[in-house]
């Protein structure tokens, strides 16, 4: 007999940071395995590109890891939605995709307001009535409330990775709360679009200036595990009230990162900027300890306050949760100010960090370790060549804190009423040693585009098609 849940599904700041890292597959094999994955009748899902996008790495993960089935309908359709799901799993099991006859079903009827998730006779001793009880009341109705569809079944998708995992190494599932079997036929409610008034609601938290980062989350962990949702606390950035504001957050999101952060804890150092103005709560070195994640801080109103908004920014998580970058928002808006933090480690490119040493004694006396080769414009005399990196150190501020690599070709520096553009080899030099300690260094680099693709071929200045493109670097001298 198949346990059926009537539910909705969810996601919270940390599970937004990003998706997992899968095996690598041929475009054949990717498209076979995401074969009628999503079917979205109703028009609720695909729209959200990069969920979707998560969604699929996860399914794929859930498969190859466990060989789990795990297919999506929405539909606006009048049918009775057991007799819908019946026939749509009934469809699912004779293309299905297990090779174990593990199959899960997700069927979403918004004009009926209800949600349905079938489990396969396979999985029903992992997924017990009593996980489906407390994903159902804790973990998925309260994100149809908001009508964040999408964001629901991502979730859905991430909490049975996280089962699926669990039960692989042994772990029966205990839950939290006292939980009622709602068994196979139960119904409830989707919700969908109907607020819950109480969702964000929660005693207020307040901060000393004398508080360190560490008394911050010793009052943010007592905030998880009290389930306490209040957006406005003291203990955050005014741009994290703001985030959390906008986001869902449930109970299984925030014991999960009690969770997360209680073997990590005893850990953690402090490290500090040298303006004092940002911190960061560490466990080094960072590739060794890679399920510890970072957590920012930023100083306001003279108190030390959480900054989630930016740590959703720049982190993103795997399935085993492990934090890396994403490398293209890590220096964006307050982003930069945290790269201090990892200075001596290189990213790869997926954005894991790992601790980088080989020649550190010959760049000493560098103070952003990188130096140039020169390249001109049509037109230059000799002496005004423009910097091109030639070498940077991995793990260097050139490479931490402005994100540069060699072979950037270095345009301008500056902003506002300092702008100057095509630079000199000198004139870089001189500009990158003059900004203080702890200020923000700005930089121009340019890209030549031939044909639509970059090119690193410097003749492809005097090619008539070539196309110049600008970007700007910013990042926080040391």
């Amino acid at each position: 007999m198949r346990k059926i849940l009537w539910t909705a599904a969810a996601l919270f700041v940390l599970t937004l940071f990003g998706g997992c890292d899968k095996k690598e597959q041929t475009i054949q094999e990717r498209a076979a395995t995401q074969k009628n994955v999503i079917i979205d009748d109703a028009y609720v899902l695909l729209d959200n590109e990069k969920l979707m996008k998560m969604y699929r790495e996860y399914n794929e993960g859930l498969l190859q890891d466990y060989d789990i089935d795990f297919r999506v309908v929405t539909t606006s359709s009048n049918e009775d939605i057991d007799t819908f799901a019946n026939k749509q799993f009934a469809r699912l099991q004779q293309e299905s995709r297990s090779k174990s006859g593990k199959a899960l079903l997700l069927v979403i009827n918004t004009m009926q307001d209800k949600v349905r998730l079938e489990v396969s006779q396979a999985l029903e001793p992992v997924f017990t009535d009593a996980f489906v009880s407390y994903i159902e009341r804790k973990g998925f109705v309260p994100y149809l409330r908001e009508y964040k569809i999408a964001d629901g079944v991502y979730m859905a998708t991430e909490l049975v990775h996280d089962r699926a995992t669990e039960a692989a190494a042994g772990k029966e599932f205990v839950p939290p709360m006292q939980s009622k079997s709602i068994g196979g036929g139960a119904k409830t409610k989707a919700h969908i679009g109907i607020a819950d008034p109480d969702a964000k609601k929660g005693k207020e938290v307040k901060m000393q200036t004398s508080d360190a980062p560490i008394d911050v989350m010793d009052r943010y962990l007592k905030v998880l595990k009290l389930h306490n949702k209040n957006p406005n606390l003291d203990i955050y950035t005014d741009t994290t009230k703001a985030f959390f504001s906008k986001w869902t957050v449930t109970d299984i999101n925030q014991d999960n990162e009690v969770r997360n952060i209680a073997p990590c804890k005893m850990h953690y150092e402090t490290l500090y900027d040298v303006t004092d103005t940002h911190a960061v709560l560490a466990v080094r070195p960072y590739d060794k300890h890679r399920t510890c994640s970072p957590y920012f801080f930023k100083k306001e109103d003279g108190k030390w306050k959480l900054d989630i908004a930016t740590m959703a920014q720049v982190l993103r998580f795997n399935a085993q949760m492990q934090f890396h970058f994403d490398k293209q928002k890590r220096l964006e808006k307050e982003g930069k100010y945290y790269a201090f933090a990892f200075d001596g480690y290189t990213l790869d490119t997926h954005g894991y960090p790992h601790q980088y040493t080989n020649g550190k004694e010959k760049w000493a006396k560098y103070r952003w370790k990188y130096t140039c080769n020169g390249y001109l414009h049509p037109g230059d005399k000799r002496e005004d060549a423009h910097c091109w990196l030639s070498s940077a150190l991995a793990g260097g501020p050139i490479d931490v804190r402005l994100g540069l690599l060699p072979r950037d070709k270095i345009y301008g520096f500056g902003e506002g009423a300092t702008l100057k553009k095509h630079v000199t080899i000198r004139e870089l030099i001189d500009y990158l040693n003059s900004v203080p300690s702890g200020e923000v260094a700005t930089v121009i680099i340019e890209h030549y585009y031939l044909n639509g693709k970059e090119t690193n071929n410097f003749d492809a200045i005097l090619d008539p098609n070539v196309e110049v493109r600008y970007e700007t670097r910013q990042g926080i001298a040391p």
